[in-house]
């Protein structure tokens, strides 16, 4: 199911959702972004509480304990940043889509409206993804939107935790060669050299 028919239904939502509906969707979809970063925030605080507990001596099984521990944590961030970004590509599709609302009387005389309006649900939705139609001028919009109705793209690949890499990180911590604030665990940077 895509993202589109999972905000939308089967309805086209270039058709079918009123600038009203939109806006409501907007804000909401932000502020849940917003609630999602300030989670993710705060499990970076856990993280770095652990990391500062480690700065003690630790046997061998409170050290891998610790890691198991931290570990978790970043796990947890890197599912509360993948929602996020999930939310980030649904609020630019629906901010698209508000955009061509906006416009729909220029596109209609300009003869693309129904050209839209009749793209394939998974071509609409990649292409609403990926443009950022906010500040264009009217003709680059025009421009912008005849271009996609001709094509679509894209996917991205993430990587794996490792658990001997936070030990290293506790070791660090322990031998004093980095600060637990200076961390940042997620599978997408990994920040602590």
């Amino acid at each position: 199911m895509g993202l589109l028919s999972r905000l939308f239904g089967a309805r086209n939502p270039v058709e079918s959702m009123s600038r009203k509906d939109l806006h409501i969707m907007e804000i909401q979809l932000t502020r849940r972004i917003d609630e999602i970063a300030g989670e993710a925030k705060k499990v970076d605080g856990e993280i770095a509480l652990l990391l500062e507990k480690a700065r003690s001596p630790l046997s061998r099984n409170e050290e891998i304990s610790l890691a198991r521990r931290i570990k978790t944590l970043s796990q947890k961030k890197d599912m509360k940043l993948a929602a996020q970004a999930q939310l980030d590509k649904e609020l630019r599709a629906v901010s698209n889509i508000l955009i061509l609302k906006e416009h729909e009387a220029d596109l209609k005389s300009a003869g693309i409206w129904n050209q839209v309006k009749d793209l394939e649900p998974d071509a609409l939705e990649d292409w609403l993804i990926q443009k950022n139609l906010e500040g264009q001028s009217r003709s680059d919009l025009i421009t912008t939107i005849t271009q996609m109705t001709s094509g679509a793209m894209s996917t991205g690949v993430e990587e794996d935790d490792d658990l001997d890499e936070i030990l290293g990180v506790i070791r660090a911590v322990q031998d004093g060669s980095l600060e637990p604030t200076d961390v940042d665990l997620t599978a997408e940077r990994r920040e602590y050299e």
